[in-house]
């Protein structure tokens, strides 16, 4: 009996150094980031009957405690905390793993700009898709791939997409003078502008319109070469950029053509599909709207005499080209200095639709002039203006570049013309006051990455030299159904295994995972406090055990002196 009495004990003696070591290493880890405190679990070793006395302990489990460890800001823009569920992915640079996990974000960007841990391993994310997104909505890959920080803005891009985001004054008044006759790409002689003058009296006769009531009237301006053709309701610009990351500036005139009412109308509403009919002729219709022109033009600044200059025009196109085709540009620039759009607003204030020149018309005759623009209360005639959606291309030649290269505005495989989208979705005309809510373009110079923000989403927004800041990726966080059951690979990190389950991959506040806090550390959950009661208890099993075989050897020396 007394080996069995040895056995036991030592098994005890065994089990609580586990206990110890156990113990001892989340001490050790109390200042570790990321670390999960463990803990030994204990079962009971039984053989043969029941009546046996039990043939000591051992050590069932080494349970680690994923509960939430204190986050505490650094401020620090690399370092991240997961608040609640979920493990970092990372890329195993050892090639063993096809990824590996952690808690811990003490992260850096390595000498070729991705984002890492400490120990080099890549941070994985869903990286933003440039062909899909737009200025106003990311899109992100599906699949993932390491982040890096310092891919985009190496080179520059040419502008593509813009988006205009405005509010028109809907109590303006009516800004064309319809007794003037307009020329291609501008909008002449708005009733507020400046090609007339009423005070300077009458130099040429020829000049006065027919009916018009102003006594003295001189014409101040050439409609074919002048950039602007009257005094807008509203205007901005925006700088919009060449792919050489060249700048020109693109204005852009808003006028409030006239109401056009249901008398005169050209549009069907049907109610049943919110959708608008376009009818073959004025009064056809039973929709009253209101019009309003916009027109363009791209400018660049000429440092010698510190003013902007005009230098786009509108790309000419190929002759004969049959209704409804695309057209077929010539890569040479038209006269036309502007390009125009007829904005349609509903008596809600909402965008029913917008219209460009006729692309046919423009293509039979480069400088034709699309007509009706200055007709008050009326619609503008099919023959001249088609219905464009609500986000047409203009096509552009930049023809005095000040950048050092002749019109390097362009695609690949076009380099001469450039077309850019023009989103007007968001367009609304409410009464009150003009409100520029946003005017957006994807087109930067070459930049150098100068910051870094996290959102509560995991989307990492960098921050450029160049005046950007776009969201460059969502990191990834990954789940597993037994989290103890994972391969403990040291340096707070994890490899997924058969019994814990396969990885869950999303993003961070979806579907159950946690929410990233950016500059800040998620630091060890072991209670100091707690590991010290523990480590006195574990000293006492030990102690006890060992005096269990001092006890035996007491006994056996008893029977010996018999």
């Amino acid at each position: 009996m007394a080996v069995a009495y040895d056995l036991n004990a030592l098994s005890g003696i065994n089990a609580s150094a586990n206990g110890l070591a156990v113990i001892s290493n989340n001490l050790a880890n109390s200042q570790s980031v990321g670390f999960k405190s463990s803990r030994a679990e204990f079962a009971d070793m039984f053989s043969n009957s029941q009546k046996s006395p039990g043939s000591g302990v051992r050590v069932a489990a080494i349970t680690q405690d994923f509960s939430q460890g204190t986050v505490a800001g650094t401020g620090r823009d690399l370092d991240m905390a997961i608040d609640g569920e979920g493990f970092f992915v990372l890329e195993d640079q050892t090639g063993k793993y096809d990824s590996v996990y952690t808690r811990n974000g003490s992260f850096k960007m390595d000498k070729d700009g991705y984002l890492t841990t400490q120990e080099g391993n890549r941070v994985q994310g869903y990286i933003l898709n440039e062909e899909l997104s737009t200025e106003t909505k990311p899109i992100y890959d599906t699949t993932l791939n390491s982040i890096d920080l310092d891919a985009l803005n190496k080179t520059p891009k040419a502008t593509s997409d813009m988006t205009f985001n405005i509010n028109l004054d809907g109590q303006e008044d009516n800004n064309v003078d319809n007794f003037q006759t307009p020329s291609a790409g501008l909008i002449n002689n708005s009733v507020a502008g400046t090609d007339y003058d009423p005070v300077a009296g009458v130099t040429d006769p020829t000049l006065i319109p027919s009916g018009s009531t102003l006594p003295n009237i001189q014409k101040l301006t050439d409609p074919e070469t002048e950039p602007f053709g009257g005094f807008p309701n509203f205007s901005t610009n925006k700088i919009i950029h060449d792919s050489l990351g060249g700048e020109h500036r693109m204005t852009a005139n808003f006028y409030k053509r006239d109401v056009v009412t249901v008398a005169n109308s050209d549009l069907t509403y049907d109610s049943a599909t919110d959708t608008y009919t376009q009818e073959a002729n004025p009064g056809d219709g039973d929709t009253k709207y209101t019009s309003w022109l916009v027109q363009y033009t791209i400018e660049d600044y000429d440092v010698d005499t510190d003013s902007w200059v005009t230098s786009g025009h509108r790309e000419a196109f190929a002759a004969g080209i049959p209704a409804g085709t695309p057209p077929t540009p010539l890569k040479a620039a038209s006269g036309d200095a502007g390009m125009i759009y007829e904005l349609r607003f509903d008596t809600s204030g909402q965008l029913i639709d917008v219209r460009e020149p006729n692309i046919a018309a423009l293509a039979a005759d480069a400088n034709s002039t699309p007509v009706g623009q200055n007709t008050a209360n009326t619609p503008l005639p099919d023959a001249s203006w088609t219905v464009a959606g609500s986000a047409p291309q203009m096509q552009w030649v930049i023809d005095k570049p000040l950048t050092g290269a002749y019109d390097p505005v362009g695609t690949p495989g076009d380099p001469l013309g450039v077309g850019i989208t023009a989103d007007f979705s968001d367009m609304t005309q409410f009464s009150g006051s003009y409100n520029l809510r946003g005017v957006s373009q994807n087109g930067y110079q070459i930049g150098d990455l100068v910051g870094l923000s996290t959102g509560l989403d995991g989307i990492i927004e960098a921050r450029y030299s160049n005046g950007r800041s776009i969201p460059v990726a969502q990191l990834a966080i990954a789940t597993f159904s037994d989290k103890n059951a994972m391969e403990k690979l040291g340096g707070m990190t994890y490899a997924e295994s058969y019994g814990s389950g396969t990885v869950n991959l999303g993003q961070p506040q979806q579907n159950g995972f946690g929410t990233i806090q950016a500059g800040s550390l998620e630091y060890s959950n072991v209670d100091v406090a707690g590991e010290l009661v523990n480590m006195i208890q574990m000293q006492r099993m030990y102690q006890a055990s060992a005096q269990v075989i001092s006890t035996s050897q007491q006994l056996t020396q008893t029977i010996l002196q018999l």
